[in-house]
């Protein structure tokens, strides 16, 4: 990035519930409160359920009477769905703005370089309607010359009627008033025990953190800590990292609904994340020639003991085959299984991947790999098209015990979208390889 370009934060407001109200928009003048899997946290909440004083991460349980007084639509998080929305945002700014100008900084935000200083104030309003207008999803607007003033702008934009959404401290003369009014424990990247620290050596808001010197807040944090106080005076250290690069490894992993101690049924489970894991690898053209498979016992009720174990498999050549992936997977399940052991978590982790135009042939059987490559394209493109599973192998499994929770899915007529609806909002991430 040039010295003098702009930096702007892009956040989804209330991302989830936004995404619920999209898909059903009988919830759009009603509190909204989105729950982990199983069940068990507030994820996201809508303003009306942030004026009810509910927090975020809260249990449910803890505040179950409170939703319920005021007629909250209590929903179960459907991720699928959300990121089909995430690619549908990011694709909006990548059409606009650039993909060599964007960094996806999470599944609901992304840093733009809106290049120089002209009109920002102006690009911010166009960003925010041009997203809403396309994928009537609300986002906020942070512009300034670095990324933790960014950050800043936007946490204002979010909360000030004033700002409407889009807030402009690039260079501006509010932005010491703006770093005043802001604890110093609300400045991206400082922790709650390093605001303590800094507390502690008289340093309070974000503006006695600006006017400090680096070096001192060096001794006081770390080298990190120095680097916000520079980007604070709007001397840019953290550059934009474009998302263009490539994954280094693809996880799935959940907790289950309840515990499973059958190997039927963790073999069930692991199959299904692999699925999964290799559905989000052949879309961006990936091969892998490393799985990993952990099982993890319930560590606050370990029955009869508490265990966590992985076990990895290591293949010559590279592969996308789901058929050849279940064998090498399977091979690991074996190794960590114990019985007798009530397991509560698992998780598949594809590692060393390589793109599939660079990986070497076979001494034997080339072309039988290349026949079942084709297969697994082909029913990722019919999956894509027509529903999930709608062709798979008889190894895979959909249901059993060891699903998470969801007991709130009220909505599932609306979960149900399909990708007609929703637009081929996917093609972003061959791009950008979101996961």
């Amino acid at each position: 990035m040039p010295k003098e370009s702009a930096i702007a934060l892009v956040d989804c407001n209330n991302f989830f519930a936004s995404c619920e109200r999209v898909v059903n928009p009988a919830l759009e003048h009603r509190p909204v409160a989105i729950l982990s899997n199983n069940d068990g946290c507030i994820i996201s909440r809508s303003n009306e359920v942030k004026a009810l004083g509910v927090p975020m991460a809260a249990p449910l349980f803890q505040y179950r009477e409170v939703l319920e007084k005021h007629n909250t639509a209590i929903i179960s998080c459907n991720h699928a769905l959300y990121c089909e929305f995430s690619h549908r945002v990011m694709e909006v700014l990548n059409e606009d703005i650039g993909a060599n100008k964007l960094e996806l900084y999470s599944i609901d935000e992304a840093f733009l370089d809106v290049g120089t200083p002209d009109k920002l104030s102006l690009m911010g309003r166009h960003i925010k309607n041009k997203v809403f207008e396309k994928t009537k999803i609300p986002v906020s607007v942070g512009i300034a010359r670095t990324k933790t003033l960014a950050k800043l702008a936007n946490h204002i934009a979010k909360t000030s009627t004033k700002a409407d959404g889009v807030l402009n401290l690039y260079d501006s003369p509010y932005t010491d008033l703006a770093l005043k009014r802001t604890e110093v424990q609300d400045i991206w990247g400082i922790g709650s025990r390093s605001a303590v620290h800094l507390r502690n050596h008289g340093i309070n808001s974000a503006y006695d953190l600006k006017i400090s010197e680096p070096e001192q807040i060096r001794g006081y944090l770390n080298v990190f800590g120095a680097r916000t106080v520079l980007e604070l005076n709007g001397v840019p250290c953290l550059p934009l990292e474009l998302t263009n690069r490539d994954n280094k490894s693809i996880a799935h992993t959940r907790t289950f609904g309840q515990t499973v101690s059958s190997f039927q049924e963790l073999k069930n489970a692991v199959f299904y994340f692999t699925t999964r894991a290799l559905e989000k690898m052949r879309w961006n053209n990936l091969t892998t020639r490393s799985v990993s498979v952990f099982l993890q016992t319930d560590r606050f009720k370990p029955v009869p003991r508490y265990y966590s174990n992985a076990a990895a498999y290591n293949s010559v050549y590279h592969s996308d085959v789901t058929s050849e992936i279940y064998k090498w997977v399977l091979a690991c399940l074996e190794k960590v299984f114990q019985p007798g052991l009530q397991y509560k978590r698992a998780g598949v982790i594809l590692s060393d991947l390589v793109s599939a135009e660079t990986i070497s042939n076979r001494l034997f059987e080339q072309k039988d790999f290349e026949r079942r490559h084709r297969l697994s394209k082909l029913i990722d493109e019919v999956n894509f098209r027509y529903g999930r599973d709608v062709v798979r192998f008889a190894a895979l499994k959909e249901k059993g015990g060891w699903q998470s929770h969801s007991e709130h899915r009220g909505n599932d007529s609306y979960h149900a979208i399909g990708r007609d609806t929703l637009g081929l909002g996917k093609a972003f991430s061959k791009s950008v390889r979101f996961l």
